[in-house]
């Protein structure tokens, strides 16, 4: 059940949730912190599956003190390998120290840590790694509708300028390429992920935000301890300058990717009624409720 991970596409939901889990529960979740753990993640994962590695240490076995510093005295050929490494004992101190560095620093009256991160998934197997090293962790993932999301993260992230006249319109179209790219990549991994795992992972759409506090935490597994809160009002809202060049810019550009990311978003879509037990054709989404990130 604890730690509990929030990853997500970004302009998503992941903050509203982040808030919700936080004020209802013993669990702090935490903010992003520019997925700094990802390089820890990836030795963790060469650890594991490393050849040479495997070949040149872990399939030796452990050794003495006798036996490594005679290697050392007289040269041996297992010198230039010569390792005491122990994989187990490595994804256990990874882990503590992982747990170590979001504990530490909870509030007084939160038992347990949690942080959202969506940079986790984009061109890394973190959240894979994460949750081996976690097994009992909540995890979820938030996503909603590529277009209003792509738009979202060009207003939100984008330089300020890129919007400022049609003159603009080659930045504009690399930042779009950049935000769409982001958003396929992401929900490609966890789409791939969830169909090759056993671990639990809540597929969270937009349209389930709309659903009461207590049923989006029931279906992610996680106790009320606290007064649910029912409106949290507007979370991160982006910036809603759009200005018409923009709009039709963007249309055009939309108009090559939309296929397929309606297809990963139905996709994607169908996980999450299966998650919160919904068994029906989706025919609609529902429009964006206040109270998330995911404002345009």
């Amino acid at each position: 059940m604890w730690p509990v991970f929030i990853f997500g596409t970004g302009r998503c939901g992941s903050t509203h949730i982040q808030r919700l889990i936080t004020l209802s529960t013993s669990c702090w979740v935490w903010g992003e912190h520019e997925g700094f753990l990802a390089p820890l993640l990836e030795s963790v994962k060469r650890c594991d599956t490393g050849q040479e590695l495997e070949r040149n240490v872990f399939r030796i076995g452990p050794r003495s003190d006798d036996q490594v510093i005679s290697d050392m005295s007289l040269g041996s050929e297992r010198l230039s390998w010569l390792n005491r490494f122990d994989r187990t004992e490595f994804q256990t101190g990874v882990a503590s120290l992982i747990d170590r560095t979001f504990r530490s620093p909870l509030p007084q009256g939160w038992a347990e840590w949690g942080f959202k991160e969506i940079r986790y998934g984009c061109g890394n197997d973190a959240p894979a790694t994460l949750l081996n090293l976690f097994p009992e962790a909540t995890a979820v993932f938030t996503f909603r509708q590529p277009r209003p999301t792509i738009e979202s993260m060009i207003r939100a992230w984008g330089r300020p300028s890129i919007l400022d006249s049609p003159a603009s319109s080659d930045t504009f179209a690399l930042t779009y390429r950049n935000c769409m790219g982001l958003w396929t990549k992401i929900v490609k991994y966890f789409l791939a992920y969830k169909s090759s795992t056993n671990r639990k992972i809540v597929f969270l759409s937009d349209d389930k935000l709309v659903k009461s506090s207590k049923e989006i935490l029931e279906t992610v597994g996680l106790p009320a301890v606290r007064t649910i809160p029912q409106c949290l009002g507007i979370t991160n809202p982006g910036r809603k300058h759009w200005p018409e060049w923009a709009s039709v810019k963007f249309d055009e550009l939309f108009a090559k990717d939309e296929a397929e990311c309606l297809d990963l978003f139905t996709r994607a879509s169908a996980e999450s009624d299966v998650d919160f037990k919904i068994h029906r054709r989706r025919e609609a989404h529902a429009a964006i409720p206040l109270g998330s990130d995911r404002q345009p």
